[in-house]
Formats: structure tokens, sequence, C-alpha cells
């Protein structure tokens, strides 16, 4: 095998996947003392156009939800166990809301085609809110479930009903404007917001909001439209017996606005009279917990490339965390677990390192010998490889088998909203935002050296190429200064696991007393 080219393989798979992290996390929360002192009701002083009433709050254990007693719609939504910043001031993440200065909105609404109403009040409870159009003909009930994420609507025609069945609908439109920052308490800041849908042909179908240039339908029965972000979202669940078209549609000309919801068709008079009940989950993205509310919900969890690997992978770190109570612990312990099971792959990927590192004093004897003739060169050292019974593959195979399972976890610590806010020890109080001091990126540096003097350096290796690689571990751990903690953990754990196995192998060959090469 050509070590070079394994190097240059090796080295942009790596910048690819540390690009793709830094992408995500290009917006590291901003914990100045301003984004906690904010009070957002001051915002609420100036309603949105067509409001002319304070909004009504109605909460539960989980959410603090604003609804207009004059238009029925739902502006606000406040979770109150996640809040934004990590300290006991700060507000929970919004996932309804609006600025006017900043001209975003994102909201809610739900009704009948057609039918646009002004309400008055009927009754309002801690967690519920009934409403009644002026003309009498729709009532609306508004209402959150006990110690749970989801917002219960129940829109029921009262009038005398029309010849032409008005459509039932619920939908949220969202109106992006200029950039919102830390202060704005909205979903956790993230590259991609989105749309997606779940339907009978593809369970997961997304797309980007911005590239959103035509109107996306689906007729079905059940399934799902979420608006999908980082940590957060909101989605539309509906009933598995109507039919429905799941729609997206881009700002029309002259708005900025998009909207996503669901459409029912083929609904009977008395279902109008009897009420249509919308479920809407308004939460942070846990995968036991979505997959309890609707079928491949837990698919809006970004599990990258190999999330076959990834959701078993995060289901074990759960069930660790359950017995330990420490996210930081549950890692390391995942790590080890994860490091004994390759065990045996890792292993012989060592070995063949350690046998290779023996054989580089022959190796550069015949080099210097040969240095004219590059075939005579190659001749000799495949003599060799066949005399000692080296694989000169045998030592990237196993990392390149391992690849998938690191990709895998890395997608399982960044995506997963359990690590948000939680602390490890010491100086680590929040295992998805990057290490404060930069102490863990340090670590794994020194690891990458220390394993950087333990390789056997591939024969024939440019002089320039072999500075670039002296200089990788520094690289990395630039880049590891804006990764979340709980990766950076991860990372050190499993390069000093990697370190003292590959320290056993290379003693087990007696190639520990043989130089790296260079």
């Amino acid at each position: 095998m050509n070590w070079r080219y394994f190097y240059i393989a090796s080295v942009v798979i790596l910048s690819y996947v540390l690009f793709l992290s830094w992408n995500a996390e290009k917006e590291i929360k901003q914990e100045v003392a301003e984004a906690t002192a904010i009070d957002f009701n001051k915002n609420q002083q100036v309603l949105p156009a067509g409001e002319t009433e304070d909004f009504i709050e109605i909460q539960n254990n989980k959410l603090i939800v604003k609804i207009s007693p004059v238009t029925g719609k739902i502006w606000e939504a406040r979770l109150k166990e996640h809040t934004y910043l990590n300290n006991n001031n700060s507000l929970g993440v919004r996932l309804f809301g609006f600025d006017d200065s900043k001209g975003f909105k994102f909201y809610l609404n739900s009704g009948f085609a057609s039918e646009d109403q002004s309400f008055e009040v009927v009754n309002v409870q801690p967690s519920s809110v009934e409403l009644v159009s002026v003309d009498g003909k729709i009532n609306k009930n508004i209402a959150l479930k006990e110690n749970d994420y989801e917002l219960l609507i129940k829109d029921v025609w009262v009038g005398g009903l029309p010849i032409d069945l008005p459509t039932p609908y619920i939908a949220m439109y969202r109106t992006d404007g200029k950039a919102l920052d830390a202060r704005d308490n909205f979903f956790e800041n993230s590259s991609y917001t989105g749309v997606a849908f779940n339907t009978p042909d593809e369970p997961y179908a997304n797309s980007r909001l911005r590239s959103i240039d035509e109107r996306i339908e689906y007729f079905q029965r059940g399934g799902w439209v979420a608006f999908i972000q980082k940590y957060f979202m909101a989605a539309i669940l509906t009933p598995p017996d109507r039919v429905q078209a799941l729609i997206a549609i881009p700002p029309a000309s002259g708005s900025d606005t998009y909207v996503m919801g669901a459409l029912s068709r083929e609904v009977k008079a008395s279902e109008l009279m009897s009420g249509v009940d919308h479920r809407i989950f308004l939460g942070p993205k846990i995968r036991s917990d979505l997959m309890s509310r609707a079928s491949d919900l837990e698919l809006t969890i970004d599990m990258g490339w190999f999330w076959f690997l990834a959701q078993p992978l995060m289901m074990l770190l759960s069930m660790i965390n359950a017995f330990v109570g420490n996210w930081g612990v549950s890692i390391l312990l995942l790590t080890v677990l994860v490091k004994l099971l390759l065990w045996p792959i890792s292993a012989k990927g060592f070995s063949s390192m350690a046998k290779m590192r023996t054989v580089q004093p022959k190796l550069k004897e015949i080099q210097e010998s040969y240095k004219d003739d590059r075939t005579k060169i190659g001749t000799e050292m495949m003599a060799i490889y066949k005399k000692e019974g080296i694989n000169p593959a045998g030592g990237c195979f196993p990392l390149f088998l391992q690849l998938p399972v690191f990709v895998a976890f890395f997608f399982c610590l960044r995506e997963s909203v359990e690590l948000r806010h939680e602390s490890f020890f010491f100086w680590i109080q929040d295992l998805s935002a990057p290490d404060p001091f930069f102490i863990l990126p340090v670590v794994f540096a020194a690891l990458m050296y220390l394993t950087q003097q333990l390789n056997p350096q591939p024969p024939g290796m440019d002089p320039m190429q072999a500075q670039i690689l002296k200089f990788m571990p520094v690289m990395i751990a630039v880049v590891f200064v804006i990764m979340p903690a709980g990766l950076v953990l991860y990372s050190v754990a499993n390069s000093a696991i990697s370190l003292v196995q590959q320290r056993a192998m290379y003693k087990k060959y007696g190639a520990s007393d043989f130089p790296a090469g260079g």
C-alpha cells in the first residue's frame, strides 16, 4: 500500500468531517449579561399586525403558550425546562415568537379555509382557553396536555353549514426577516433550518427552508409535517384516519412568509360539527420520546451517514447514563466499551504497524543502497514484507473499518439534546458547548503527538509532507476549540485508549526500541 495516499486520504476525510462540524457549530452561544437581563414581555407590548388585545397565557410543567384572544393564533411557545443559556437567570427557549423590529414572525394558526374570523374569549383555565367567533360560527379550544410537550386544538363548526363544506387546516407561518442573535431566545442556533414530512413512500423527506421555491404537497392518511432545527422542533401530528394534504409553500409574490401545515380532505359535516382535533408537538428532540408520539418522528434527529450505528450508540449511551447519572462519565464508559468491542480489529492494525516499525532500519538501508533504482527498492521492500509476514495495508485497513463508528459517534454526540447544558466535572459545565479553557483540545493534541511518535513513517515520504504531519496535532486542536466538549471528551478518551493499546502491542512485538523513522 502507498502510505502517502493513505495519510492524504485520512487528512481529507478528517478535514471534511471537521468542516461539517464547524458548519453546524459556527453559531456559538453568546454568554453576555444582557442576553439574560432582557424582559421579553416588553416585546409583546408592540403587538403584531391585526392584534388589538394582550395575549392570553396558558401553561403546564413543560410549556408556556401565549394566544391571541382576537385571532386565536399561537404567537409564543416557550419551554420551561430548556433554558437558552446555561444559567438560572436565562429564560426558556422559544419555539414560536416574533420580533417586529427585525421582521421575524413564527406562529401557528388553525381553523377553516376561507373563514377569517375574529374571536371572543369564552373561558380561560390555567392550561386551556376557549374562544368563539364573533359571528358564532366557530368554537376553538386550545389546551396543553398535562406535564407534556403537546398542544391540543379543537376547531368546531357550531353555526349553520354552507353548501360547500369548509376545509379544516392547521399551519405554521415563518417570516425570518433580519438575522437573530443569542438574545432572541429562539430555536438553538444552527446552520440548518428546514421542513420535514413523513409520508408512506418516504418516512423522512426534508428540505432546507430557503431552498423551497415551489409548493410541496403530499396527499395521505396520517403522517406529520415539522419545522426542524438543532435540538428542538415544532411538529404537526396528523391522525391516521383523516385524509390530509401536507404542504410547504414558499413566500408568495411580495411576501417573505413560508407556510408549513396540513389541510384536511373528505371531511363530513358531522365531523365539522363534532370538532376537528389537531396535535402539535413543541419540544426537544429526544429519540425515545419522539418514537412514542408518531411513526418515524425520531428521524428528525440527524444521525448522519451511519445512522444505523449512531442510533444504537445513543440508546446505549442513554442506558449507561441511567445508571451513572453523568453524561460525561457515560461518554467515557461507552468509549471504553466501543474500544473493547473493536479491540480485535485495532489489535491487528497495531500489530502490523509494530512489525512495520521493526523493519524500518532495513527499509532505510534499502532506500539508501538503491536510491537511483525505484524498481529495485520496491522489489527488495516486498521481499522483506514477505519474509517478516507484514501486510503493508494491515495498519490502515482496520482504521478504515473503525471510521464509521467514529463518524456515528460524532453525529450521536453532536445532535443529542440530552447533552445540552449537562455538566461533566470541574470546568466542563456544558457538554454541548466548547471547552471554555481549551484544556481538552490541548490534551488531544498531546495524545495525537505521542501517537505520531509511535507510528512508522511511510517509506519514501516527502520531507514537506512529513513536516505538515507534524503540525497536524496543532491544526486539529485549533478546530476542536469550537467543538462541543462532549465530542472532544470522546476523542481524548478514544485517543488515550488507542495509545495505551498501541504501546502494549509494540512491547509485545519488540518494536518499542525502534525509531518511528523520518
